[in-house]
């Protein structure tokens, strides 16, 4: 199954969202409705921080967040703090600790869940959030594609400090328009292939724990939108690394 296959699949994965809290938001009743996402709004007599989502899908309830994380999730750009440095436990490769941050909260609760206008920011986040991840593991294969090399410029320092620190296998992908130096545990790969050209992708292999795989996957609409989904799912993880390996020549 290609990436494209992938996203037309998850997109037909019918979504709904209950929200309860005081007096309906607008803004975010309007923003949800125009990536085509049910929105029902249930008020209760409750402070504006205690409002939450119940998300369903067409298998029935698919999780929970809180309205306020999602709302910083679909703020430009979102509030995450991403600097791959080492864990709380002072040492790279630690066993990672639950994140305390809105976008990753968001993350997990929308695994798997197509959403039709993604912006870069939140992009961005998303593949931050998950480059984290693979730091904090410190081994396996990561494999990330940046449509075209020049896009890979403004990530060349993280992704040097990614390499120094970790035992990480990475692969770089895109369209030859820059041509970046070399880094010890990178392999950049110049792509032709025209679907990967319209694509944003990252997946990390978990280090051969599948609790531990994600992979984010976009395809590029133009005028900077994008449709995509994120997952933590390995099978989906597996298929999204095969597509790319697949282009390694």
């Amino acid at each position: 199954m290609t990436v494209r296959e992938l996203l037309d699949r998850f997109e037909r994965t019918g979504l709904r969202l209950t929200v309860y809290g005081p007096e309906p938001d607008a803004a975010i009743t309007e923003r949800l409705s125009s990536q085509h996402v049910a929105v029902d709004w249930q008020v209760l007599p409750t402070a504006p921080s205690e409002a939450f989502v119940v998300i369903r899908d067409q298998s029935g309830f698919a999780g929970v967040v809180r309205l306020d994380d999602l709302r910083a999730f679909l703020s430009d750009p979102p509030p995450i703090e991403s600097e791959l440095g080492p864990t709380n436990t002072g040492e790279c490769g630690a066993d990672e600790t639950a994140s305390d941050e809105p976008v990753q909260r968001v993350l997990e609760t929308l695994t798997n869940v197509p959403i039709s206008t993604l912006r870069r920011p939140q992009l961005l986040a998303t593949a931050h959030e998950f480059e984290d991840r693979a730091y904090r593991v410190g081994r396996g294969t990561l494999r990330v594609s940046f449509q075209s090399l020049s896009r890979f410029r403004a990530q060349f320092e993280r992704y040097r400090h990614l390499a120094d620190d970790t035992a990480l296998d990475i692969h770089v992908y895109g369209r030859r328009d820059w041509y970046p130096p070399s880094i010890p545990g990178v392999t950049v790969h110049a792509v032709s292939d025209d679907e990967i050209e319209r694509l944003w992708l990252l997946a990390f292999d978990g280090g051969g724990d599948d609790d531990r795989k994600c992979a984010l996957v976009a395809e590029d609409l133009g005028d900077d939108r994008f449709r995509g989904f994120w997952t933590y799912d390995a099978a989906v993880v597996d298929e999204v690394m095969a597509e790319l390996a697949a282009v390694d020549g």
